[in-house]
């Protein structure tokens, strides 16, 4: 899965195998929802329907509009993302059944 795990002293083994078995806990975490359907149904609405991920973030002459829109925009992204990591397979699965039937 993901090796996007922090500590503050790398040489500290201790510290390593904790952040570690905690990353490979908040993965897991991602697969038990990617694995049900309502699950997936879950993760589609927040990326695509809240986060606005395929749509244009940029709304002409307000500049704060934009910003808040991308931000927003790269919420749904990195959760996309952290999806495919996690399993390619569900998160095509999570597209066939939301997003070909609009």
């Amino acid at each position: 899965m993901s090796n996007n795990f922090v500590v503050h002293d790398s040489s500290d083994e201790q510290q390593v195998k904790k952040a570690q078995a905690l990353q490979e806990d908040k993965d897991r975490d991602l697969m038990f929802v990617l694995k049900e359907e309502r699950g997936r149904r879950f993760l589609y609405e927040i990326i695509f329907n809240d986060c606005h991920m395929m749509a244009n973030s940029h709304v002409p002459a307000s500049s704060d509009s934009s910003a808040y829109n991308e931000g927003a925009r790269q919420v749904g992204i990195a959760l996309f993302n952290r999806c495919k990591e996690a399993s390619k397979s569900h998160t095509l699965t999570m597209l066939e059944e939301n997003h070909f039937d609009e």
